[in-house]
């Protein structure tokens, strides 16, 4: 498998809290023609614009998790991130996912991921992480650093995670500052691919009723963008329904930056979203 954060990475939620499509979120009971429609949406704009995607599956206990991870293996090639609400509900779906022979992500591992934890990711074969680089004692880029170096990568290595790629985390809207310096130095000083979740803050405006949901949408890709050009690799956006909105927008940015690095003598491949849209809107 080819490194996951190579090119730039959308990542869409399922089955979180207020996802209409879970009928039974204890049992993972969900209504799965809605789940094809949105997959198939995902993929015809996969296919439109180059863009790569994956999915952060969220469940609340551990036989919801492996509900989840038998009825994705059939609908989607998409790499998976297993993100459950406790240790016990994500560690089921590691262990599933090494049942089917699917290979899986965790979002995420955080300074508080136990021992126990790291050696079930290490047991079934998790290759790839999200690290949340999110704690008090690190709101800055340079405090960012120092958690990453002094205890995330060290909880890495003890799970044997290959790819590692850093969540920056975003605490408001006037954060997102601190997220795009804080992607920029990682992958200075770290070399390590960062992003993190923009929509968080727009939803989080929508269910205040500070914003509608036009508003929040606008928000959504606005600040997507703006961590774009901090080159981010990954920026999880949000509901998987949220994919019909999302990825030409940050399609077209990916598209231009290539452009940019076309004029300077770079190369750009031909599946990127520089010739598969961004030529055809010329």
């Amino acid at each position: 498998m080819s490194n996951i954060f190579s090119k730039f990475l959308l990542i869409g939620s399922l089955f979180y809290k207020g996802d209409k499509k879970v009928i039974d979120h204890k049992k993972g009971i969900i209504n799965e023609n809605a789940l094809k429609r949105e997959l198939k949406k995902v993929k015809i704009l996969k296919e439109k614009t180059g863009i790569n995607h994956a999915l952060d599956v969220i469940a609340e206990t551990p036989i919801a998790m492996e509900n989840y991870i038998e009825i994705l293996q059939d609908l989607t090639k998409d790499p998976i991130f297993i993100g459950g609400l406790n240790e016990e509900t994500r560690i089921a779906g590691y262990k599933k996912a090494k049942e089917l022979g699917i290979k899986c992500g965790v979002n995420a591992i955080t300074p508080n991921t136990t021992d126990y934890e790291l050696e079930k990711i290490k047991e079934y074969g998790i290759e790839y992480a999200i690290i949340q680089a999110i704690d008090p004692s690190a709101i800055y880029p340079e405090e960012k650093i120092s958690l990453i170096r002094d205890c995330l990568l060290e909880k890495c290595k003890k799970a044997n995670i290959k790819e590692i790629a850093v969540d920056v985390g975003i605490l408001d809207i006037t954060s997102t500052w601190l997220a795009f310096e804080s992607i920029k130095l990682i992958k200075k000083e770290l070399n390590l691919p960062a992003g993190c979740a923009p929509s968080n803050i727009a939803y989080q405006l929508l269910t205040s009723k500070k914003v509608n949901k036009t508003i929040a949408r606008s928000i959504n890709i606005a600040l997507s963008t703006m961590l774009q050009l901090a080159n981010a690799d990954f920026i999880i956006y949000g509901p998987l329904r949220a994919a019909s909105y999302v990825f030409e927008p940050l399609a077209i940015i990916e598209g231009i930056k290539a452009y940019g690095e076309k004029l300077k003598g770079g190369k750009v491949e031909k599946d990127h979203p520089f010739y598969k849209l961004l030529m055809s809107l010329r």
